[in-house]
């Protein structure tokens, strides 16, 4: 890669395009008057997945469930049915508690995502405004106060990963679900699901087998002994059988390792190699869809990761037709995690997951991710698609090693590490900037413009996440940045600003606006008054002169900025936009609260249309006027 990727402003990453190394001004600092009110959860919130609607059995296990006053924690094999039990209980709840709220727990990350999203959804106004760490309490806090709610969390790990929100939790239900079955004990009321009964399971396979039409089911009780009678395996099945009218004894004698039960992923792997084998004569597209679905998370992989290809549509219909994936109004696509962990599974026996396919499916989701977010592109992602996109980057990247990271996915980590960092995870962000730099040194080399660009990023995280070792890596930068480049390259301009932030976040405002008015006025003589990054420069010391309590000198000094940056960018610009921004809230520290008014409410249409309303922009900006965008 050629050396046309530069630093741009605000600390937002607009990838593709260029990166922001070097950030302005503070992250949100005034916040709405919900933030500091009592949170009032509306009526009717229920946020639970849809699951499969053939349900048989577990009488006696939803019982446990209505009757329980501890938490539950409803363990099994994968595939064995965990989640529909739950989600069914838990829809039946919605009548009864609110909010009833679904948490895919995996991580301990995912937890506290999933908290940040309650907190989010009881005042949509606070989504971006505060960080997650600020929402995530906030759901703590409301969830220890009242009763009456579900919780739910899904496919937790181990109890290390909620032990903490169990302990704060103590007035509502809450309700767990895992396939580890000897970490529980002492902390809730353990339920083990075991496999479907026979009966149970020749009645789960008649319900699905039949459901398009009368259909031939002698044989299924074999059918089904064979696979373990484990649910997702036994639905696959009879998906299949349904829609092809094939017998249960033909598709059964199909199944490569006999019938032996074997585990649950040998269960379902053997399932879906036939059902495979038989869609390959039809549809030889099928096995790659799911190949491919299987390096995302598993829930909602939206259409723009999948090939738009009729070919592709077709297949995912079959995929879904066959109870192997399920499609959503929006064009999304979710899977089973099991499925998904066969998926990625080599098996030299098998054709359809033979080691060389599964790695042709795990560079096409490289590239799917590569094409959503270009790392050459002039235009940046729009935010509501990074959204639903975060998940699936940082699923990948735990499926996969960063050794075989390729060029085309080097934008998309820089980007989400940007999106990170907005949001307030900092930490999150530098382990995204550290693998994609480990990526670029590896692949562009360690003085490559972009290289240099994450590595810029990375430190200024470091800063924000109040690293001890953020002022020696900025300096550390510098120095290299001055022996490769000299002293007044553009790079190593910005790398001096960097070093200012890094002690502004180590407590050293005074010894930070020193260090930025000496960048600042070599920046002038090297770069020029109405340079971009000059004026960029201009508003970051406006706020270091804020952090160092030297208001009145801050106000001029920013406002001079915006006035240069709308005549150098236009008024729209985001530079000018986030500029705009700061210069409102120094008005408010000034205690020039009018014009600080009159900026904002000039300021949120403009946000509005050229951030979106839910980017954080947007969202500071109504937070101040104490309103809510359109």
């Amino acid at each position: 890669m050629s050396g046309g990727v530069e630093a741009s402003g605000e600390r937002s990453v607009a990838a593709g395009g260029n990166i922001g190394w070097v950030h302005t001004g503070d992250r949100v600092t005034v916040l709405p008057p919900e933030a500091s009110a009592p949170v009032r959860c509306p009526a009717g919130l229920v946020a639970v997945p849809r699951r499969s609607a053939h349900f048989v059995g577990r009488t006696t296990e939803l019982d446990v469930l209505e009757g329980a006053e501890e938490p539950v924690v409803v363990c099994g094999l994968g595939g064995v049915g965990k989640s529909s039990l739950v989600a069914r209980w838990a829809l039946r709840q919605a009548s009864v508690r609110n909010p009833v709220w679904w948490i895919t727990a995996e991580t301990r990350a995912d937890v506290d995502a999933g908290l940040a999203g309650l907190a989010a959804a009881m005042q949509p106004e606070l989504i971006d405004v505060l960080p997650q760490e600020a929402l995530r309490e906030r759901a703590l806090q409301w969830l220890s106060a009242h009763d009456g709610w579900l919780l739910v969390l899904d496919n937790v790990t181990g109890p290390e990963d909620v032990e903490d929100l169990l302990a704060r939790t103590g007035r509502g239900r809450v309700v767990l679900t895992s396939r580890t079955t000897d970490a529980w004990y002492g902390i809730g009321r353990v339920l083990t699901l075991p496999v479907l009964s026979g009966g149970e399971a020749v009645e789960l396979f008649t319900r699905v087998a039949t459901h398009t039409g009368p259909r031939d089911t002698t044989g299924a009780d074999r059918l089904c002994e064979a696979l373990g009678q484990l649910p997702l395996a036994v639905e696959i099945a009879a998906a299949y059988c349904g829609r092809t009218a094939t017998p249960p004894l033909a598709y059964l004698a199909e199944l490569v390792s006999g019938s032996g039960r074997g585990n649950a992923e040998e269960a379902v792997a053997r399932t879906l190699r036939v059902t495979l084998d038989r869609l390959a004569a039809s549809d030889p597209y099928a096995g790659g869809i799911l190949r491919l679905l299987a390096w995302f998370a598993p829930d909602r992989i939206p259409a723009l990761l999948l090939p738009s290809t009729p070919d592709a549509r077709e297949a995912v219909g079959k995929l879904a037709a066959h109870s192997m994936v399920t499609l959503h109004e929006d064009g999304s696509v979710s899977v089973h995690r099991l499925v998904q962990a066969v998926a990625r599974r080599p098996d030299p026996g098998d054709p359809h997951r033979e080691p060389g396919r599964i790695e042709q499916a795990r560079l096409a989701a490289e590239a799917a991710l590569g094409r959503a977010v270009p790392l050459h592109s002039e235009q940046p992602v729009p935010w509501e698609t990074w959204r639903g996109l975060m998940a699936h980057v940082e699923a990948y990247l735990r499926h996969t090693d960063p050794r075989e990271d390729g060029e085309s996915l080097l934008g998309t980590m820089a980007a989400a590490g940007g999106y990170l960092d907005l949001h307030g995870l900092y930490e999150s962000a530098i382990g995204m900037y550290e693998r994609a730099l480990a990526g670029t040194e590896r692949l562009l080399g360690p003085n490559a413009p972009f290289t240099l660009t994450v590595r810029g990023a990375l430190v200024y995280s470091l800063g924000w996440a109040g690293r001890p070792e953020a002022v020696e890596r900025a300096a550390e930068l510098l120095r290299t940045l001055t022996g490769a480049l000299g002293p007044d390259h553009r790079f190593t301009l910005l790398a001096r600003r960097t070093l200012a932030h890094a002690h502004r976040q180590a407590g050293l405002p005074d010894e930070a606006v020193a260090l930025q008015e000496e960048a600042l006025a070599d920046m002038v003589r090297v770069l020029g008054a109405s340079d971009r990054e000059t004026l960029m420069a201009s508003v970051e010391l406006a706020s270091l002169y804020t952090a160092a309590r030297r208001v009145p000198d801050a106000v001029p000094v920013c406002a001079h900025a915006v006035a240069e940056l709308r005549l150098l960018l236009g008024k729209e610009h985001p530079d000018t936009l986030q500029a705009r921004i700061n210069l409102a809230g120094l008005y408010a520290g000034a205690g020039k609260r009018r014009r600080s008014r009159a900026e904002y409410r000039a300021l949120l249409p403009v946000c509005e249309r050229v951030f979106g309303a839910n980017h954080p922009h947007t969202l500071f900006v109504a937070a101040a006027l104490g309103v809510s965008p359109e």
